[in-house]
């Protein structure tokens, strides 16, 4: 039956700045500003876990409902993500909201009693429409909700972006998660509201999320006042996990909340009593934990709690360096090798080995390490990855991908799903039986057809790489230059392309800085300066390279 339905296109908005705010940027809590803090022996082992948890490179969840922002913790909160307390960030919507408010102006949170009664509760023009354009241009890109509001707040260069835990999360590449709920969040009454894209980025969130249950062995889960959102989207993340055959045991949860419950919480309760359907304690507390688990529920006021865990976990001292600040610092192998370790031990091994073998390429190792943290986490969002090069250089690019698009140390097979497809549309299965998964790594400059028409119809040389790029490439994508000299101008326009389309740069060259350097966010440089020698030590290194992108997607 065709029902009736209201024109969201007619709802009327207000300018932003005309709403008065109830949260501002001096409620804010500042990491060296925490004086009182709580002592309680379930919060003292919690600490203890997520210590242990983070020294055994371990998850660390942390799922949130909108008051923790709102009670100004968004800092205290940032700095654990930045001493490596958090792994992985997951809200409902109001958390995304007023995050993303404070970031654009300082403030957040209307007065919801004096507003619901006019209608312009949930009106203010900005927040709506600059939420829906960032979801709208993430969604292109194949990124979730969480990740297309900390983007946006980036590269939109918020004023505030500072206080902002997307904005952190985004650059400390830490998964952030938005899990809406459907009518639940003031931009759905929003004129530019489009579901189609508010589900498939939610949607897709709820995927990651789910990625992430799946390597919470002997992990820590948080939750904080989130009644619903929080434990419904665990559980059911958790039952993912398994059934696709992870093993998700002895970890931890606890739940933070005002909420009171008996001291024995952890036995059964009567379902004529009230707290048998306070959510969190059957779907945080414990049922997830009945596998050599431990489950907590800890009482208490945000503002006390949040600030008593960061005092415990990190203490008074600030000078710690975060990673940001080891990564802008150091050249350390140890460094960037942990790095790699906490991704894929099999790689750090590849890595180990190659020093082992190579110690006179030592130097390049730090780089090579970024390049492939870059490139391994682009794949995993879907990404493609863009090779080239000129003469010798152009085969390195071209023996490159024909590493990645097809097995080199390792069998790669095809995942059953698609070989069961294979089989319907081919009985004698030479499909199923012979093809194999790969890694989507493309060689520019290969299209003569193409490289002419560039060539004759452009008036300008050395602009066919970059014409490939304008066309196929897309945000989170990456272009991997090979240069011994570092001096290729095809090279340069394409590295300009690229960064323009929003794509990683790697560059593989030589010892010394160059024009094309300026362009790459990761640099490998090799010792020497002679072509021939130069170019034996980039096969050494993209071997190395191909041979850890396999050990991660291939080796498990």
């Amino acid at each position: 039956m065709p029902y009736k339905f209201v024109d969201l296109r007619k709802v009327h908005t207000y300018p932003l700045i005309q709403r008065k705010n109830l949260v501002k940027m001096m409620n804010l809590m500042q990491p060296d500003e925490i004086a009182q803090t709580m002592e309680t022996p379930a919060l003292i082992r919690v600490v203890e876990l997520i210590k242990k948890a983070q020294l055994d490179k371990r998850p660390i969840i942390w799922m949130m409902g909108a008051h923790v922002i709102k009670s100004g913790l968004g800092l205290i909160l940032v700095d654990l993500m930045k001493h490596g307390f958090i792994s992985h960030i997951a809200g409902n919507g109001a958390v995304g909201i007023h995050d993303f408010e404070l970031a654009l102006i300082g403030e957040t949170s209307e007065d919801v009693a004096t507003s619901i009664e006019d209608g312009t509760f949930g009106m203010a023009e900005e927040t709506g429409a600059l939420i829906h354009q960032a979801l709208k241009e993430g969604i292109k890109d194949r990124l979730g909700y969480g990740e297309s509001l900390g983007r946006f707040v980036a590269t939109q260069e918020f004023l505030h972006r500072e206080v902002s835990v997307l904005y952190h999360a985004y650059q400390l590449k830490i998964p952030f998660t938005i899990h809406a709920t459907l009518g639940a969040d003031i931009i759905h009454q929003h004129p530019d509201c489009d579901f189609g894209i508010l589900g498939a980025a939610s949607g897709h969130d709820f995927k990651i999320f789910c990625h992430s249950v799946t390597e919470l062995d002997r992990g820590v889960f948080l939750n904080f006042g989130s009644a619903v959102t929080g434990p419904e989207v665990f559980l059911k993340a958790l039952s993912i996990a398994r059934n696709l055959g992870h093993k998700v045991e002895g970890f931890t949860t606890a739940n933070f909340d005002l909420f009171s419950v008996p001291d024995d919480y952890h036995k059964p309760v009567s379902s004529e009593k009230p707290v048998y359907y306070y959510r969190p304690l059957k779907n945080i507390v414990n049922r997830p934990t009945s596998l050599e688990g431990q489950g907590f529920h800890i009482q208490g006021d945000h503002r006390l709690t949040i600030p008593t865990l960061h005092k415990k976990l990190i203490g008074g001292n600030q000078t710690v360096k975060t990673k940001l600040d080891i990564d802008e610092e150091t050249g350390d192998i140890s460094y960037y090798l942990n790095l790699v370790e906490e991704r894929s031990a099999q790689a750090a091994n590849t890595v180990k080995d190659f020093l082992e073998r190579k110690p006179e390429l030592k130097h390049a190792l730090p780089a090579l390490c970024q390049a492939y943290l870059a490139i391994a986490g682009s794949f995993e969002r879907g990404g493609v990855l863009f090779l080239a090069g000129n003469g010798g250089s152009m085969a390195d690019a071209q023996h490159i991908a024909g590493e990645l698009q097809k097995s080199f140390l390792h069998k790669r097979p095809l995942p059953d799903a698609i070989k069961n497809r294979l089989d319907k549309l081919d009985s004698d299965h030479i499909l199923s039986t012979s093809l194999e998964a790969g890694l989507p790594a493309i060689t520019l400059g290969l299209n003569p057809a193409l490289n002419s028409a560039i060539d004759n119809d452009f008036g300008q040389r050395w602009l066919n790489f970059a014409q490939e790029l304008q066309v196929l490439a897309r945000v989170g994508d990456v272009f991997f230059g090979i240069s011994t000299s570092g001096k290729a101008r095809n090279l340069v326009f394409a590295s300009s392309t690229a960064r323009a389309k929003g794509c990683y740069v790697i560059l593989l060259t030589g010892e010394n800085e160059s024009s094309l350097s300026k362009f790459a966010d990761i640099a490998i440089h090799v010792p020497g300066v002679e072509t021939h020698l130069v170019q034996e030590a980039h096969i050494a290194l993209y071997h190395c390279l191909c041979a850890m992108l396999e050990d991660d997607f291939f080796g498990r």
